[in-house]
């Protein structure tokens, strides 16, 4: 470590004391040894070496982006009836809680961190049991019996979201049970051991995001580089749940320039937005027509005038997002009319996609070129309870898989399935997606992020936890598979933005079973370019402090005028004279919602509605009401249409 200038530090255990040297005479020694950052952090607690260090914000030096806490986890008790090994103790453990309410206090939010110390507690063998592990498991766990509550204390304070520790040395493996925590072993390094190793020498190396409850770490020998996994801690953290990415289709930006781009990247950031998917970047359509929004030579059709992928990259770079890209589809899905021959064409006509998209892009965009999106949205049908139906859902993703892993493996690769509650069940759909994940090649760090269907009405929003809960064990059989939420801001009757706290609602129930949440779609729904600027105002206010804007229902229109002509009726109606709080206006007859009139970023829409399907020689009852963003509702006023 001196050699290579590396800084370092350590954690003491029970080898410690079987040297001819004392802890005490160890940490002095570490004291004036260059590139060491070990220290007592605290004399009056158990131990040597227990201490924090920061790894800081590279936006505020002054903020702290991680945050490492090492133990000293001892040696062996003098009561030899409570086990071979010593436990961390309750002063250790206080003085890391006193710590994690500091950290907290000054940074204003909770601070990913991890934890280090040599001897495992109870909860690596008992871990095992509830999850998934990855990695060697070829002695027993050599724990304290005692278990002191550390790991409950970090659950509590939900900051530490990782931990670290040896001793055991022919084991290497990590386990996350449920995604709250991860709890893993290194890699044996020194020499001369007390027993027979089976393990080749190694270290397990971990990379840290900034800004990401979210880590990835694998096992480095001389032979080579194992188990990876990529950690990404669940939304139970946070106080709240809020979104971090949105989609964004090619129609919406077709005519935008780098100004417009900028205003929209700047509002998604307001809104804590990290993640933009776009594409689909090859689209067949119904008449085989082949577009594309770059410049392509596998399509039909001459492409866009404008470079859209070009512009989106762009424009994402500089305002520091990342982007998804979406490779091919074709219209022709929906119908099923095809055989499995046809579906791995398209695969493979995917992955001819993604090889023009890397040659024109990737050199230049680097990471912000962050991921590829899978188009293809498969859904509960009923062939899927099929085998030969889930083979060749398998087959297909492989094709994609092998091929994007292979020619960009930092690229993660995310699918967005959807699900109807009306032709099958939860529990039916997480076992045909535990089937594909036991067949398909996915790595570590791709994401599966379902869309929670509430928009398109698949599922009530009180179905979210039941769903998301089947999908959840399903993903946990899948060590290294990221849980995403895909929540729909949009009502599918009349393709309007939700009601606020519908979305807000979305996310909360979906938030105790994954670690991100991306919308479909904030930019089409919500972003104050495009619809009335009062969804985002009020969804700024909710990302930052938790809580929407109490917003009074608006007051009712003042006048309603219906007109029939010939087998239709019109209707017009006057706004009231306080519009601040309006959103748009429902049209009711007879007591159903028939029409839905959103106001438009500036504060535009159409003051008329023609019902096309009222009932000749009947006559209507006609109501109008205001709405606000939250879905608050005037009182309506109603007018009686003349026979028809």
């Amino acid at each position: 470590m001196i050699h290579t200038k590396t800084p370092f530090a350590v954690t003491f255990g029970n080898h410690d004391v079987e040297a001819d040297m004392s802890k005490s005479q160890v940490m002095e020694f570490l004291k004036n040894t260059p590139y060491n950052m070990t220290y007592d952090a605290d004399k009056d607690i158990d131990g040597y070496g227990n201490c924090t260090l920061r790894i800081g914000s590279s936006d505020d030096e002054k903020n702290d982006n991680w945050i490492i806490y090492l133990f000293d986890s001892h040696s062996y008790p003098e009561d030899k009836t409570l086990g071979t090994y010593d436990w961390i103790k309750n002063s250790q453990i206080q003085w890391y809680r006193q710590q994690s309410k500091t950290v907290t206090r000054k940074n204003g939010k909770i601070v990913p961190s991890l934890a280090f110390f040599h001897i495992p507690t109870p909860e690596y063998e008992i871990a095992r049991h509830l999850d998934y592990t990855l990695g060697n498991k070829s002695e027993q766990v050599c724990s304290p019996v005692l278990n002191s509550g550390l790991i409950t204390s970090f659950i509590e304070n939900k900051d530490v979201m990782g931990t670290f520790v040896g001793h055991d040395h022919n084991n290497d493996y990590i386990v996350a049970p449920e995604r709250k925590i991860c709890l893993a072993y290194g890699r044996k390094t020194g020499y001369v051991s007390a027993y027979k190793e089976i393990l080749e020498r190694g270290a397990r190396v971990i990379d840290l995001y900034e800004n990401e409850r979210r880590f990835d770490t694998y096992i480095r020998t001389l032979s080579g580089k194992f188990f990876d996994y990529t950690f990404e801690q669940k939304l139970t953290a946070d106080n709240y749940p809020t979104s971090q990415g949105t989609f964004i289709q090619d129609h919406l930006v077709a005519n935008w320039n780098d100004a417009q781009w900028q205003k929209e990247l700047k509002a998604l950031k307001e809104a804590g937005m990290q993640y933009l998917i776009f594409g689909p970047t090859l689209h067949t359509g119904k008449d085989n027509v082949i577009k594309s929004p770059y410049p392509s030579n596998l399509t039909t059709k001459k492409n866009a005038e404008k470079d859209l992928v070009e512009m989106c990259l762009r424009n994402t770079q500089k305002a520091g997002l990342k982007v998804f890209l979406g490779l091919n589809f074709h219209e022709r899905w929906w119908k099923g009319n095809y055989d499995e021959d046809w579906l791995l064409q398209q695969m493979e006509i995917g992955n001819r996609v993604a090889d023009e998209l890397i040659e024109k892009y990737k050199k230049r965009y680097g990471k912000t070129m962050y991921g590829w999106y899978w188009v293809w949205e498969v859904a509960n049908i009923d062939q899927l309870s099929q085998k030969e139906y889930k083979d060749a859902l398998v087959n297909a993703l492989n094709i994609n898989l092998k091929h994007l892993h292979a020619v960009t493996p930092d690229m993660p690769f995310m699918l967005c399935p959807f699900m109807n509650y009306r032709i099958g069940t939860a529990k039916e759909y997480a076992q045909l997606w535990e089937y594909v994940f036991s067949k398909a090649h996915f790595q570590s760090g791709d994401i599966f992020a379902p869309q929670d269907c509430v928009g398109a009405g698949g599922l009530n929003k009180e179905m979210i936890p039941e769903w998301f809960g089947e999908l959840n064990h399903a993903v946990n059989t899948k060590p290294g598979l990221l849980f995403w939420s895909d929540a729909e801001t949009f009502d599918q009757q009349f393709w309007v933005p939700a009601p606020l706290n519908r979305f807000v609602e979305q996310m909360r129930l979906a938030s105790p079973y994954v670690s991100k949440i991306i919308t479909f779609a904030y930019s089409h729904y919500y972003s104050p370019n495009i619809v009335n600027e009062q969804y985002h105002k009020a969804y700024l206010q909710y990302f930052k402090n938790g809580q929407l804007p109490d917003i009074l229902p608006p007051p009712a229109v003042s006048e309603i005028i219906v007109k029939t002509e010939r087998e239709d009726t019109y209707l017009e109606w006057k706004a009231p004279d306080d519009t601040s709080t309006i959103t748009g206006y429902y049209i009711y007859r007879d007591g159903e919602l028939i029409g839905n009139r959103p106001l438009d970023s500036k504060n535009k829409y159409k003051n008329e509605f023609i019902d096309k399907k009222s009932m000749k020689g009947r006559k209507h009852l006609y109501e109008i009401s205001a709405y606000n963003c939250m879905g608050g509702e005037s009182a309506k006023l109603n007018a009686q249409d003349a026979t028809n």
